[in-house]
């Protein structure tokens, strides 16, 4: 009997083992997958934080800074205001391009660099250059912080274009940062080369709130070459729409502009932007008294991708220009330090379409 009851309390025990074993071994590979997937991931880390240098992450930016080729050690303290973290040596057998980018230090956190694409002609022209950070991202919001990095490039490379840089998240994180805002009077002019019916579509008509003629699955009018236009045997100067959009407030560049200077620096911009003497007068008129009386106002003029996201135009016959422009501003107590945003000059030709209109945040 004892003896059985020996033999019984070791068939448990295997049985016991063998369950442990069976349940064991997946956790240790488990662990253990995981175990080389942190060393590759550091590792991975490792390499492509080594494809440039982190120059230091500053409040605000470096004043009249441009991302730029630095090809000797005292440029490069020129460039950096003195604040240096590359040496004389460093430059012995290598050029540098410096670049800034801005980011909001908390939704985007952990930059590194995380790869780049080079090709140089043999000119000395480094004439393709891709640059990818990557970045932890998060919901938290807080003050733009402004990171400089240098590129580490041969000694033979004597010019570079612009570099396009990605900026790519690890992790997409959804975050409700957006504020309500309408666009407020757009208006959409009509400059045709000789007098036709032109049809012109807004590409989400859902979010309009208002609109002068009334917008009914499009305008469709008959445009003369001095801009007046015909519909519904009226006469206009332009069409009017207003929306609703939701929007993520960006500060990342733009201008400080003081209240009473706002006028001249509007007729500026805008002129660089591509609006004739009326348009500018037109848009002047209708966004000055809210600009003026502010001490400083934050103006941003939205790219013309951020504005295709958001409202595509479809304009039929094509246009050969199309020049959109849409501001946003935000009232100030007291001035800020912000990355001075660069406007491309914008020419008109032939048969062209001007859009302008605008929001501020309350």
């Amino acid at each position: 009997v004892n003896n059985q009851k020996k033999d019984n309390g070791v068939i448990i025990v295997v049985i016991v083992l063998i369950i442990a074993l069976f349940c064991c071994i997946p956790l240790i590979a488990l662990m253990f997958m995981g175990g080389i997937f942190v060393f590759v991931g550091l590792i991975l880390f490792n390499v492509f934080n080594g494809l440039g240098v982190e120059l230091g992450v500053y409040d605000m930016p470096i004043r009249n800074f441009e991302d730029q080729l630095v090809t000797n050690y005292n440029d490069y303290k020129r460039v950096m205001k003195g604040d240096t973290k590359l040496t004389s040596a460093d430059f012995e057998n290598n050029n540098y391009y410096i670049f800034e980018i801005a980011r909001d230090s908390c939704s985007e956190r952990n930059f590194f660099l995380n790869g780049v694409k080079m090709s140089s002609n043999r000119n000395g022209v480094l004439d393709e250059r891709e640059i990818t950070l990557s970045y932890f991202e998060s919901c938290d919001s807080c003050d733009i912080e402004y990171m400089y990095y240098a590129i580490k490039l041969d000694k033979n490379i004597k010019r570079v274009d612009d570099a396009t840089i990605n900026y790519e998240p690890i992790f997409e994180i959804e975050c409700d940062h957006e504020v309500e805002v309408y666009e407020k009077k757009p208006m959409i002019y009509i400059y045709p080369e000789e007098d036709m019916d032109v049809e012109v579509k807004l590409g989400d008509s859902d979010v309009l709130t208002t609109s002068y003629p009334k917008y009914n699955d499009g305008w469709k009018v008959f445009a003369k070459k001095d801009g007046t236009l015909l519909y519904n045997d009226r006469e206009y100067y332009g069409l009017y729409w207003e929306g609703k959009r939701n929007i993520e407030k960006d500060n990342k560049d733009g201008f400080v502009v003081k209240g009473e200077d706002s006028s001249e620096f509007l007729e500026e911009k805008l002129e660089i932007l591509g609006l004739n003497e009326r348009e500018i007068n037109e848009f002047i008129v209708y966004w000055l008294p809210k600009m003026e009386s502010n001490k400083y106002n934050l103006v941003r003029f939205e790219t013309k991708e951020e504005i295709e996201e958001y409202m595509p135009l479809d304009v039929t016959p094509e246009p050969d220009t199309i020049i959109r422009v849409y501001m946003t501003f935000e009232a100030l107590d007291k001035e800020i330090e912000v990355k001075e945003q660069k406007l491309t000059r914008v020419t008109r030709e032939g048969f062209t379409v001007v859009e302008w209109g605008g929001y501020s945040y309350e």
